[in-house]
């Protein structure tokens, strides 16, 4: 039987073992100490003054958008191009949600397209970093700055990326959330972390993500009356666990390791795919200067107008050769519950995107005959 190749695996191995170890000895599995040394962690590494670790990046955009105050029927602009849960979000607050056009060069929200569609009850603009490849936000930023609009990030594949040595997530004046779901380029098996800069907001999140409550159960393992706190708000129960800090801990240590694989992963595909990139066949990201990809997935987008065969069949090839492949993302408005609800906007880009792009194997344990194999096949 052939060896399958599959499209992503997580990099664990003794030191995730020996984090959760401490955590079963120690006998505290939900959000302590380890938690705490996770946040401070991903702090350092991001350059934000604060982190907020989460039990998905979804939730953590639900937390975000509550500690904003967003209310039913705002306005919020974005992009189709996402996983749909974070569209979900949104509808949990009866936004009015807005969907405008990518641009080829990051398959994120143009900014051009943003300008047209801004109105008077526009509130909050979230920005996708799509498969990793960070956005330059500065110019969203200080448009939506001067209009009191909210920006928020989702970042869920973008931990590690990177504009001009300036880390996305570091932004004085936007909320960043990142996703660890299994597949990312580091991982907590579930979870996510959200990074910010302003006091206020990230104590509104904190006490969000805690059912409301003023102190965690950590804190209050050390007051007097262990048993006795209160509610200040509503809240939801997205908090993080020791359990998730300690894999997440062990795999902060493993992200240079990671990402300069992956770096190096890329590098060879670019190489053995150039025949069909010189031509024009398909096109693929390549890190430009100043700019560092999180190096999440490896996407090539066919040429229609150049080739005689379509996606799916390039798929159903390789699946044939037990070579694993998806599409990142099916958009929004291709999705039965969302279809007559956005299929008023205009969206030639992200749809020709959609029907013409396959991400391909691409993960730490990726041997160079392996990505031969792959090259050749798609040739």
């Amino acid at each position: 039987m052939r060896k399958k190749i599959s499209l992503s695996k997580p990099l664990l191995n003794f030191q995730e073992k020996k984090y959760l170890n401490e955590v079963i000895n120690r006998g505290w599995l939900t959000n302590g100490p380890l938690t705490i040394k996770f946040e401070e962690k991903v702090k350092k590494i991001i350059g934000s003054k604060f982190a907020i670790a989460v039990n998905s990046c979804t939730n953590g955009i639900i937390a975000t958008l509550k500690a904003l105050g967003l209310k039913e029927g705002d306005e919020i602009i974005t992009t189709p191009m996402t996983f749909v849960s974070v569209i979900h979000a949104l509808e949990l607050f009866k936004l009015k949600i807005k969907l405008v056009d990518i641009n080829t060069e990051n398959f994120s929200l143009d900014f051009s397209s943003l300008k047209k569609n801004v109105g008077k009850k526009t509130k909050c603009v979230l920005i996708i970093h799509y498969g990793g490849i960070p956005v330059d936000t500065r110019n969203i930023i200080n448009f939506c700055k001067k209009r009191k609009i909210f920006v928020v990030e989702d970042a869920a594949t973008a931990f590690g990326s990177k504009i001009k040595n300036k880390m996305v997530g570091s932004s004085k004046n936007s909320v960043s959330i990142f996703s660890f779901y299994a597949n990312k380029v580091i991982t907590t098996g579930e979870g996510g972390i959200i990074t910010l800069n302003n006091k206020l907001l990230a104590s509104k999140i904190k006490t969000i993500i805690s059912c409301g409550i003023n102190r965690d159960p950590w804190k209050r393992s050390f007051q007097k009356k262990i048993w006795h706190y209160d509610v200040n708000s509503f809240g939801y129960k997205f908090n993080f666990t020791d359990i998730q800090a300690a894999i997440g801990l062990a795999q902060l240590k493993k992200l240079k390791k990671i990402t300069s694989e992956r770096s190096k992963i890329r590098k060879t595909y670019n190489e053995l795919l150039n025949p069909l990139i010189k031509k024009n066949i398909i096109k693929v990201f390549k890190p430009k200067k100043n700019i560092t990809f999180s190096e999440y997935i490896y996407t090539i987008l066919l040429n229609k107008k150049k080739i005689k065969t379509n996606r799916d069949n390039l798929i159903n090839f390789l699946r044939k050769n037990n070579i694993f492949t998806t599409v990142h993302y099916i958009p929004v408005n291709y999705h039965n519950f969302y279809k007559k609800k956005f299929s008023k906007f205009k969206l030639p880009i992200s749809n020709y995107t959609f029907n013409n792009i396959v991400s391909l194997p691409f993960h730490n344990h990726l041997k160079k005959s392996e990505i031969i194999k792959i090259s050749k096949l798609i040739i």
